[in-house]
């Protein structure tokens, strides 16, 4: 059978859905009891057509079309692997249509996937879609498990049917938080995707959070390497789509954990160059998105990072004047006009302070009474520490 290369879209347009799941019931049926017939030529190009057309509509979710077309190839040749595992996504669609969903119109989906990969093992678009199949009936772990069981059988498969399997391996452990085990798979699609923005977002937060945890005494170096390389990615991100505000940010704050980590290990000539870096990303950013608070609220925390409160406090401020309620912006504000009271030689700068201080918490419990975003911000016991802190420099 004609293995036309088929699996070239983004991985972002696999949806996860959250129905219920699938019985533990179904198997695969037996092969041995699926007749095989001997199709000429011509039969065999017409198959051929009908599966791909049947796997161009169930990429495109397009479910009638697809059974359509699998049912075409199948009536045709029943051994033919790629329409029976269509055929199984579509009753899965299917049975999600009704509420609660028809469990055994999804047994009957997840039979006929089982048995697409009994009978080629070595498919990549067969084991492709049986792990979309148990991510969208919500067995997360199981579709990432069963994304990497299909890329050690099909290692000999063309690389646009590997780079399938590997985005959805990678996309699923990092669904799961499982940043190590994620961080190959999507290391190794993005070589074969470069093109692919969300993908290049992903593993650049794998490589993050990873960059978080230091451990051994050579900890902080590979931290520092992996936060430069989330940096990286973030930035590919960012290329490709100068839209996404968060890529950008998500570049500066790699290099403000690289700077960090480069300040731990005594390196201050990186850390300076990390921090600079930063800076300026945050600066570009805020000039794309000019009525954003975000990338102030970052240029605030760099400067904070950098010993450097008055240029925190003009930050925080040009935030603010974005975003009047930008909770993170007044209560980091207000930790700094706290910390700048003890510090006050005059009881003009120290009642300037207070008055400070005082105004910005008050501006703080405004917002969480305003509603919004803000309003599930902070816990109950915070907005009563807020309170208390009003009622102490009134007192």
């Amino acid at each position: 059978m004609r293995q036309k290369c088929v699996l070239t879209i983004s991985i972002a347009s696999v949806m996860f859905g959250a129905c219920a799941g699938v019985s533990p019931l179904p198997i695969a049926r037996p092969v041995a009891e699926i007749p095989s017939v001997e199709l000429n030529p011509g039969e065999v190009a017409l198959r051929d057509a009908a599966v791909d057309a049947a796997i161009t509509a169930v990429v495109r979710r397009r479910y009638d079309e697809a059974r359509a077309a699998a049912e075409r190839a199948l009536a045709m040749d029943p051994r033919a692997a790629r329409a029976r595992s269509v055929l199984g996504m579509v009753m899965l669609q299917e049975a999600r249509l009704v509420e609660p969903p028809d469990l055994s119109l999804m047994n009957r989906g997840e039979i006929e996937v089982l048995t697409a990969q009994q009978l080629a093992p070595q498919d990549a678009f067969v084991g492709w879609m049986h792990a979309v199949f148990l991510a969208e009936s919500g067995h997360m772990s199981a579709a990432a498990a069963a994304a990497e069981a299909a890329l050690e059988r099909t290692k000999t498969a063309p690389p646009a049917e590997r780079a399938a399997l590997l985005g959805i391996a990678g996309t699923y452990r990092y669904e799961l938080g499982e940043d190590r085990a994620a961080l190959p798979h999507l290391s190794s699609y993005v070589v074969l995707r470069p093109d692919d923005a969300a993908a290049n977002f992903r593993l650049g937060s794998c490589q993050l959070r990873i960059a978080g945890l230091v451990m051994g005494p050579k900890g902080p170096a590979q931290a520092q390497q992996s936060a430069e390389a989330a940096a990286r990615s973030f930035e590919r991100s960012y290329k490709l789509a100068p839209g996404d505000e968060d890529a950008g940010l998500s570049v500066g704050k790699a290099l403000l954990r690289a700077a960090d980590l480069a300040g731990d290990r005594g390196d201050a000539a990186a850390q300076s160059a990390h921090q600079d870096s930063a800076v300026a990303t945050f600066a570009a950013v805020a000039e794309r998105f000019p009525q954003s608070p975000e990338p102030w609220f970052c240029t605030a925390i760099a400067a904070e990072r950098a010993s450097d409160h008055s240029a925190a406090r003009q930050a925080y401020e040009a935030a603010l004047s974005r975003d009047a309620v930008h909770l993170p912006s007044l209560l980091n504000l207000a930790v700094l006009f706290d910390e700048e009271l003890p510090a006050a030689t005059s009881p003009e700068a120290v009642a300037e302070a207070r008055a400070q201080l005082r105004s910005v918490l008050q501006r703080v419990l405004a917002a969480v009474s305003a509603g919004g975003e803000s309003a599930g911000a902070m816990t109950l016991r915070e907005v009563e520490r807020v309170r208390e802190r009003l009622a102490e420099l009134d007192s």
